[in-house]
């Protein structure tokens, strides 16, 4: 198994009011470079379209040591490291051009079968590949609880812009929404350090409004859950860890 390896110059377009990168530009190239690499190891789009499967997100783990900034040159890194009957586990690394690390992330994701909307055993289609064992960020994707204490509450407006070819929001927008939650001097100030992230269930465009709450744990620390404001249940948890000032 070979990593497939990349290199990106950061757009304008990527960037944030301070010129680093956005954290949904992030998510963005992670998710580009996986459906490039399982489409070069014949499991990618090509495949489930013909078979009427589609890959989705389980859970992310990402840690940001050093966000890249405008015009930076970069080197992104992915392969499949671990695979179970129902779960596939891809990771990543960003690097500068002097190959240290600055970010690392960890995924899980399944494959469902679009026709019942239910997980497929990968072994039914011979969905086979190698696995490299090594690991971007020792993760066990810790399950995320749900908030105890609603400190603040944004309501979100799904955009036709938020879904994707798969019929439903894509992964990439729920970190975007959670950041949302924040009053603009935070967003402003607020440097990530760490983010766990676990997909529950999809979000489609006639779920209309989102509703985000958010658990403030300490001054650096926060738990959002994603929801319609007329389930209980969270379609999307989501745990930030902000850097020490």
């Amino acid at each position: 198994m070979e990593k497939l390896i990349k290199e990106h110059t950061i757009s304008n377009y990527e960037c944030s009011r301070n010129e680093t990168i956005k954290i949904i530009s992030i998510f963005h190239l992670l998710q580009d470079m996986a459906d490039a690499h399982a489409e070069k190891l014949n499991v990618g789009y090509t495949f489930y379209k013909q078979n009427h499967l589609a890959w989705v997100g389980r859970a992310y783990h990402i840690k940001i040591f050093s966000l890249p900034k405008i015009f930076d040159k970069i080197t992104l890194e992915t392969w499949p490291c671990d695979r179970t009957a129902l779960i596939a586990t891809r990771d990543f690394l960003i690097k500068d051009i002097s190959g240290n690390t600055l970010v690392a992330a960890s995924s899980q994701w399944a494959m469902i079968d679009t026709t019942k909307m239910r997980p497929i055993k990968f072994d039914s289609f011979n969905l086979t590949y190698d696995v490299l064992p090594e690991r971007a960020l020792n993760t066990d994707f810790a399950k995320i609880h749900s908030p105890q204490q609603i400190n603040s509450e944004k309501q979100i407006q799904i955009r036709e812009d938020d879904i994707d070819s798969n019929g439903h929001v894509n992964n990439c927008v729920y970190p975007m929404w959670a950041m949302e939650t924040f009053d603009e001097q935070f967003k402003k100030d607020f440097v990530l350090d760490e983010m766990e992230i676990n997909f529950k269930k999809p979000v489609f465009k006639q779920d209309n409004v989102i509703s985000a709450k958010v658990q403030k744990n300490s001054e650096t620390e926060f738990i959002i859950s994603i929801g319609t404001p007329e389930k209980e249940a969270a379609l999307v948890k989501a745990s930030f860890r902000q850097k020490n000032s």
